[in-house]
């Protein structure tokens, strides 16, 4: 008899017993594990339902399909995220285009690309209290408005909306706070409105009905039509490694669209992890979070792409705004040679482990 034979033998006398097995690959001989390759990925803030995808794709297994163990931190501003990415501190992060463009007009060098377009609609904006009566920029002259510190993308960028929307932004006193309180001081009444992402739209609204509402000012229904959080990773790394940015880029993609279509056990994985985090605020995070993903460039091409239009549109005015050293080349800043455009997930329902292992020995046998 066969060694293969006895093999299925065995496995099938092990499924006939009825023992509870937990499914694992089965080697064969001469087949050895492949080791995973890890990362460290930097989200670009503190972690809210707006980062559930990363998570999904944990718990989901698409990062393990491609053969990486991630290990997923916090960050500390998309300026702060991008810098470590250079640096190596961290293997990939996720953080605003504008803040690359900045870092590489100012040094050539800089270590950083970015390999896919996740936040396709800017999700800058501003939040007042509706009786503050600040409904629109332009009501925004001669106001404090709070900041979490000078990396605070919002803040760094405020500049570029004040341009486009006409307001004059050296009437504006600023105030720098942790970011955990501001949402208090403008519920206070210490500052007439706060810079946040459009998600943060549960949380305000939340803590600030008591005071009758808030109102959120969408940067880009004001003209604010530039990218911005992608992903990205080393120069040097990708050249190395292109096989795992591509793989990493694929599952993220997948936690997107896992996301999307299944946003209430998205919440459920996300709170497993995250406990303290207010249900119906992160599930109300995943509904905003998906007008930006999925606006109509993303539905045609897929989620990471890139126009290339938009890409120089967003060099040109950071250059400007900034009144940067030199306007950076769009090949300096993204490449799209690692997107696998538009995929749909296939779902299949689990096997229990005694199936898996005769089916296995079956096609093995085969």
């Amino acid at each position: 008899m066969s060694s293969k034979v006895i093999i299925a033998v065995i496995i099938a006398f092990i499924v006939g017993l009825g023992v509870g097995v937990v499914a694992a690959p089965v080697l064969w001989p001469g087949q050895a594990s492949k080791k995973k390759m890890h990362l460290l990925f930097s989200l670009d803030w503190a972690i809210y339902g707006r980062h559930a995808p990363y998570f999904v794709a944990l718990e989901k297994g698409f990062f393990e399909e491609e053969g990486l163990s991630v290990e997923i931190v916090r960050g500390y501003g998309s300026a702060d995220t991008i810098q470590k990415v250079a640096t190596g501190v961290v293997d990939v992060g996720f953080g605003d285009i504008s803040t690359l463009i900045i870092a590489k007009a100012k040094d050539p060098k800089f270590n950083a690309k970015m390999v896919a377009m996740i936040y396709a609609r800017a999700p800058f904006a501003v939040f007042a209290l509706k009786k503050s009566g600040i409904d629109e920029p332009k009501d925004l002259e001669g106001k404090t408005l709070s900041a979490a510190g000078p990396g605070d993308i919002n803040y760094v960028l405020f500049p570029y909306f004040a341009k486009v929307a006409g307001i004059d932004p050296n009437t504006i006193e600023w105030k720098f706070v942790k970011p955990e309180v501001k949402v208090q001081l403008l519920v206070n009444e210490e500052v007439d409105a706060i810079t946040e992402f459009a998600m943060q739209k549960p949380v305000v609204d939340k803590a600030a009905a008591s005071k009758g509402g808030a109102v959120m000012i969408l940067w880009a229904d004001y003209g604010v039509n530039i990218y911005s959080n992608g992903i990205v990773f080393r120069e040097d790394f990708i050249k190395e490694h292109p096989e795992v940015v591509k793989g990493f880029v694929r599952a993220v993609i997948k936690g997107f669209l896992y996301t999307f279509e299944h946003p209430d056990e998205a919440v459920d994985i996300l709170l497993k992890r995250f406990p303290t985090l207010d249900r119906d605020v992160a599930r109300a995070e995943i509904d905003i979070l998906k007008k930006l993903v999925l606006v109509p460039e993303a539905e045609e091409h897929g989620i990471g792409y890139f126009d290339p239009e938009r890409v120089q549109a967003t060099i040109d005015a950071i250059t400007e705004v900034f009144n940067l050293p030199r306007k950076v080349s769009s090949d300096e800043i993204y490449t799209d040679e690692f997107l696998p455009g538009k995929i749909t997930l296939e779902y299949v329902e689990p096997l229990k482990a005694d199936n898996i292992l005769a089916i296995t020995a079956i096609s093995r046998e085969e």
